[in-house]
């Protein structure tokens, strides 16, 4: 356990340097200087923009450049100089622009620290996009297709919603921009999108070749099965969140003003169930009032949006009365939880791990992205694989124990059968999970952290098709390459699998609940067709909208990121429509 505690010791050491330049604040002067000792209470702007996350930054964005006032309040700080540094994201974690949330405890994280899922959700300016792995994706034709069948508004569909998607990428990877993939991708967005491509991945890519997958230049609608390196925002070593793409340029426009360290406590209603501004608890620990001329657009995220909607009167009656909070619209607020089951799975493989010093300002692997069927007549995957190789102990113990938060006995366990090798690092994701989950007041203190129960795997088919697709996958160890490496599946000898034949179909579902955890694709929460309707309006209320992953209403078969920004830009031109910005 000596690694692990050195491990422990390194990465603490490097956090408190980054949260003493987190103290200087030494990038202040990239970003919107704080409104609050400017803005008293009782003022009122044109539009009021609850969160300055991933979606959020993009409407108050868009809206400040068609000459209304936009007044964005923001829990969280400005991004710190070390946030745009790409190979730090590890050390990101349960710092002060996290929420730190954590979920309920249940069986799946009987191997995680604590027992549970730390959240990672973002309390800063740029939100989650801040904090996030940078990996990009929007899903496939199906995805939307669902969303406008739920909704009964074809403007949903993928045809629809594609112009949103090239008017928010900025590929600049010279292989896409040279083939006929830039098609389907945009090329002078916001948000810049680079694949990392490695000569270390190709023997994998021979592997998959012979496991009977494509290996694809670019995963898109006309190619949406196979393996490809992955998309991450990433530019010249660069994060691209949507701070730094949408905020940034904005920084000085006066239509646009930032509150930093203020939480919105409650949205406030007239007689007539219309929002007519919000309660605010500034730095300062003062509550003041401030109003919309149009309208309040929520934008707190997966857990912070249905939260304020609880505390606001709207959401699931029985649950309001229970904490003595007068309903205004009874709808399922905070139901509907989303998230991709994933899983870990290491391969040690037959090469004496060479020394590899780090480059921070480069993602730390080279990722591979496989999108699979099992059926393979549909067009549409059934799990996701983002993976690479791994040459550093110390890389492996950090993402084992801080990112994905297994405990120290697991790491260890699985650092001592891959001492002195590299490792196929992998991250299994089951796309279209079934089980629901939820999200509670844990009070009416809106400082509390809500309840979060994902409530993975309580479909017991979630749970058969999982262990399944990793059983599918895992068969990559029989693979020509794999044998020439003498490459190995790696188990991690967890107690609760005690007796179980590696391999069989009882082991790995053992493995699937054990290995549990999660990339944060939450989404759900305020979804469309209950929650809101298809122009992301709360329903049962007037100038009200939630325009943030909460509104997903059914998961997209890749990370999410990329769909949340396509809310923001389709909310955006939905207010310049209806108020003729």
């Amino acid at each position: 356990m000596e690694a692990i505690s050195q491990a422990v010791a390194s990465f603490t050491k490097a956090q408190n340097i980054l949260n003493m330049l987190t103290y200087l604040n030494l990038a202040a002067y990239l970003w919107p200087q704080p409104a609050n000792m400017n803005i008293k209470g009782g003022e009122s702007f044109d539009f009021l923009i609850v969160g300055g996350g991933t979606a959020g930054c993009i409407v108050a964005s868009n809206l400040a450049q068609m000459n209304v006032s936009v007044l964005v309040i923001e829990a969280g700080c400005q991004p710190t100089i070390d946030t745009e540094i790409a190979g730090l994201f590890p050390l990101s974690k349960n710092r002060n622009f996290d929420w730190n949330f954590t979920t309920v405890e249940d069986s799946t994280k009987k191997y995680h620290r604590g027992g549970v899922t730390e959240v990672e959700q973002g309390k800063v300016l740029g939100g989650s996009s801040i904090l996030n792995y940078m990996i990009y994706g929007t899903g496939n034709c199906k995805d939307y297709k669902d969303w406008a069948n739920i909704t009964n508004d074809s403007s949903w569909t993928y045809d629809s919603i594609f112009p949103l998607i090239k008017r928010t990428e900025k590929v600049i990877d010279r292989r896409i921009l040279q083939s006929s993939d830039v098609a389907y991708h945009g090329t002078q967005g916001k948000i810049a999108l680079k694949k990392y491509h490695s000569s270390t991945n190709d023997g994998f890519y021979e592997s998959y070749k012979e496991m009977g997958y494509k290996v694809l230049n670019d995963i898109n609608v006309n190619n949406p099965l196979g393996f490809t390196p992955a998309y991450f925002t990433i530019s010249d070593s660069i994060r691209q969140s949507t701070a730094y793409g949408f905020i940034r340029p904005e920084k000085d426009n006066p239509n646009l003003k930032v509150m930093y360290r203020s939480l919105v406590t409650k949205v406030l209603f007239d007689d007539n169930k219309r929002a007519i501004g919000v309660e605010v608890l500034t730095k300062d620990r003062k509550t003041i009032t401030l109003y919309a001329n149009k309208e309040v657009i929520v934008t707190a995220g997966p857990f912070k949006s249905p939260q304020l909607l609880m505390l606001s009167g709207i959401g699931p009656q029985e649950h309001l009365e229970s904490n003595e909070i007068e309903v205004i619209s009874n709808v399922p607020v905070g139901q509907n939880l989303q998230d991709h089951p994933t899983n870990i799975i290491i391969h040690k493989l037959g090469v004496v791990q060479p020394v590899s010093p780090r480059d921070p300002h480069q993602f730390p692997v080279n990722v591979m992205d496989g999108r699979v069927a099992i059926n393979k007549c549909q067009n549409y995957a059934d799990y996701q694989v983002l993976s690479g190789v791994m040459t550093n102990s110390t890389l492996f113990l950090e993402i084992c124990l801080f990112t994905f938060t297994f405990t120290n006995e697991v790491c260890a366990r699985i650092l001592e059968q891959t001492a002195n090798h590299q490792v196929h690092f992998i991250t299994h994701r089951l796309l279209y999970p079934e089980s629901r989950g939820e999200v509670r007041l844990n009070s009416t203190n809106p400082e509390d952290s809500p309840v979060i129960d994902p409530k993975y795997y309580t479909n017991e088919n979630d749970l058969e098709r999982h262990a399944e697709y990793i059983e599918h996958y895992n068969k990559i160890v029989d693979t020509s390459y794999y044998k020439r490496l003498n490459a190995s599946f790696v188990d991690p000898k967890l107690e609760s699998c005690d007796g179980l034949e590696v391999g069989s179909k009882a082991y790995w579902k053992c493995y699937t609940i054990g290995m549990s955890t999660t990339l944060h694709d939450y989404v759900g929460t305020c979804a469309m067709g209950s929650v809101v309707d298809s122009k992301l309006r709360v329903n049962g209320v007037k100038n009200l909208r939630v325009a943030d992953s909460s509104v997903i209403p059914k998961i997209i078969g890749s990370s999410v990121q990329g769909a949340v920004m396509v809310i923001a830009q389709k909310v955006s031109d939905l207010l310049q429509k209806e108020y003729g910005l």
